[in-house]
């Protein structure tokens, strides 16, 4: 699994892409001297969520989530929703397919994209609740972003992906 840490090395304000590990968070917020401004989650799996309960307990943080369901919700995000923090803006964009509420977040300036389990390197997310139809439609939605735009996907599978993609060619 993949955590993010995105921060300003001027402001030392911080936000956490999908909490996976808390600990291994802390040790880095305290390595860096940042300050915690609030967590961003993609979708509900566990292994996105499962340090939302720790990190709430160090810090009186906002989570934004695409589901009221995810536990430690403060902020519902939709569609197309733009939501500014200190140190950057991202654009939430809904892609179901590999959950029903999963979302990712994209930042023009820079051309970032925190992907979840939508967009990986070589391949996309396993659909679980949605959709091979909402699957496709959700990735035709990243296609249309800057072709150089970086992408962060929440885990490392290039490796398996680059082999199906040899076993079909």
């Amino acid at each position: 699994n993949y955590s993010y840490v995105i921060y300003s090395k001027k402001t030392k304000k911080t936000l956490v892409l999908d909490p996976a590990e808390p600990q291994k968070i802390f040790d880095f917020l305290n390595s860096k001297n940042l300050s915690l401004e609030g967590i961003l989650i993609t979708h509900h799996h566990s292994d996105h969520t499962q340090g939302i309960g720790d990190i709430k307990k160090k810090f009186d943080v906002k989570i934004y989530t695409p589901n009221n369901d995810i536990k430690g919700t403060t902020d519902l995000l939709i569609d197309k929703q733009k939501i500014n923090f200190s140190f950057i803006d991202f654009e939430v964009i809904t892609t179901p397919g590999h959950t029903l509420d999963h979302i990712v977040y994209f930042n023009d300036k820079e051309k970032l994209l925190f992907s979840g389990d939508t967009l990986f390197f070589y391949g996309c997310g396993r659909v679980f609740e949605g959709t091979m139809e909402q699957m496709l439609h959700s990735l035709n939605k990243l296609k249309v972003l800057p072709d150089d735009t970086k992408v962060y996907c929440g885990h490392e599978y290039t490796k398996k992906n680059l082999e199906f993609c040899l076993h079909y060619d």
